[in-house]
Formats: C-alpha cells, sequence, structure tokens
C-alpha cells in the first residue's frame, strides 16, 4: 500500500485531466445518436464553487438545474482545450435529453452524486442482508 501525499492523491484521481465520455441521444429524425464530449475532473471545491457563476446573492436558493447547468459549464469540452458551453445561458441552448446525458456522463466520470459509493453501500448490506433473511427462514 502506498503513502498517500496530496500531490498523489490529486494525481490518482485525475484533478483537471480529461475523460472522453460518450453520451447518446435522440437526433431530428428520432434515430438514436451517439457522440464524444471531454469531462474534465474537477475537484470537490471546483465542484462547489461551480453555481458562482450564477452570481446570486448569499441567501438566494439554487434550483438543481441552476446547479446541473453550472457544473457543464464547468467541466463538459469539446476537446481538452474548448470548453462546449462558451456560457451559462448557452446550456438552455440544447434539449433536457442533452443535459441529462451530458450530466450522466459528468456523474460517472467524477461520482459527484455518490451513486457508485451508495451502489457499493447497498451491494454489500443487501448481501449480508439477503444472507440472514435466508437463515431465519424455515
Amino acid at each position: 500500500m502506498a503513502k498517500l501525499t496530496l500531490k498523489d492523491t490529486k494525481k490518482q484521481l485525475g484533478i483537471g485531466t480529461f475523460v472522453e465520455k460518450t453520451i447518446k441521444f435522440r437526433d431530428k429524425n428520432g434515430e438514436e445518436f451517439e457522440g464524444e464530449i471531454f469531462v474534465k475532473i474537477l475537484s470537490h471545491d471546483e465542484v462547489t464553487k461551480a453555481a458562482d457563476v450564477l452570481g446570486l446573492a448569499k441567501d438566494n436558493k439554487i434550483t438543481v438545474d441552476q446547479l446541473r447547468k453550472s457544473i457543464l459549464l464547468k467541466c463538459v469540452y469539446e476537446d481538452d482545450k474548448k470548453p462546449f458551453f462558451p456560457n451559462l445561458e448557452s446550456t438552455g441552448e440544447v434539449s433536457s435529453e442533452i443535459l441529462t446525458a451530458m450530466y450522466d456522463a459528468v456523474d460517472d466520470a467524477m461520482n459527484i452524486s455518490g451513486k457508485h459509493w451508495i451502489s457499493n453501500l447497498k451491494k454489500n448490506s443487501g448481501a449480508s442482508l439477503s444472507s440472514t433473511e435466508s437463515a431465519e427462514k424455515p
């Protein structure tokens, strides 16, 4: 097991690097279309501060839609140099289906929602629960 340092940990997490992800959506003819995007791996602070682009006052509430769009603005790229969206307003120029596909790709790359951790927790606790239940049943 390696001794961790902050520098090594950031390197292992890939902070600041790009991951290529395939997204799928329906095109104008209703056919499935696939395309590649690049997801920049953000640090925790970069994710939590993504909504700062909204310019909301401190006590203002933020919607899930606003938060997702601000995260997409910060981490979805066309390539490793050019952001996909030039500004926050441009995130509204595509369909909800595209935004959802992009956010799912971002979540897959960075586990923003914690789904991977929760999924593993459920698998582990589910396995122990099912073995307990089967032992109790006659």
